[in-house]
């Protein structure tokens, strides 16, 4: 299953190239394997938590209201990397 999530989710997602090509122009190989690792831990954690079923049963209850907050502080956070990447490249 995983294959062909990957196969057929990569295409459609540009997030893989962007980490590439951050990880090739650090020239860092470290630094390299750090992102690609993040970026895979990201990437499967919201389809390991459906396939554990997080969203069944008083999860979804507390997360549905924590939505908003979780929204706030991930865009909060995407705009600091931003500006981070901004100011490092």
């Amino acid at each position: 299953m995983g294959g062909i999530v990957a196969a057929s989710s990569l295409p459609c997602n540009p997030g893989i190239f962007i980490v590439l090509g951050a990880s090739i122009l650090q020239g860092k190989v470290i630094w390299a394997i750090l992102l690609l690792a993040m970026f895979a831990i990201g990437f499967s954690l919201p389809l390991g938590a459906i396939l554990l079923g997080v969203s069944i049963g008083k999860t979804s209850l507390i997360a549905r209201n924590a939505d908003t907050t979780i929204r706030w502080i991930s865009g909060a956070i995407l705009i600091v990397a931003g500006f981070y990447f901004l100011i490092t490249f």
